[in-house]
């Protein structure tokens, strides 16, 4: 009786005491095809996004990753995108969010060189000279002054 009684109080204090990791809310997917190792982050948002019918938004169901125009049925991609060749290299990174590319991404060769930079924001790619139209004034840009050099007479 006293060995059940000591076991069930060890079991007890034992579930008492266990470790839950916190819920970020992300959920990481792991990919592997044959050409590429996917791995992607996926959040459900709070709300429902606007869904507008021009854009492409990515989403994960099926154990694959979709990419369908004006709409989505499954959980979109949210956060950190990481695409790899087979031999570890990189192949494709940059953001999601509510399944429409944002940010810096980026795309390289096998060989591990860098092929392409874009710049994307709400799922619309943004044009390569992003300086707004006022920082391209001539009277707005600041010269850079020279400084001066010393007399050489002197």
């Amino acid at each position: 009786m006293k060995r059940l009684i000591t076991i069930a109080f060890c079991l007890v204090n034992g579930a008492i005491y266990a470790q839950d990791l916190p819920n970020s809310g992300f959920e990481k997917v792991r990919l592997i095809e044959p050409t590429k190792v996917i791995v992607a982050e996926i959040k459900q948002p709070t709300s429902k996004p606007d869904v507008k019918k021009d854009l492409f938004y990515v989403w994960y169901g099926a154990n694959t990753i979709h990419a369908t125009q004006g709409g989505y049925s499954g959980k979109l991609l949210n956060g950190q995108y990481n695409e790899y060749y087979l031999n570890k290299n990189l192949r494709e990174q940059g953001t999601y969010k509510n399944g429409l590319k944002t940010g810096s991404w980026k795309d390289w060769n096998e060989d591990g060189t860098l092929l392409h930079k874009s710049s994307w924001k709400n799922g619309i790619i943004l044009p390569d000279s992003t300086v707004s139209f006022w920082k391209r004034l001539p009277l707005i840009r600041k010269r850079k002054r020279q400084p001066e050099k010393a007399d050489p007479k002197s």
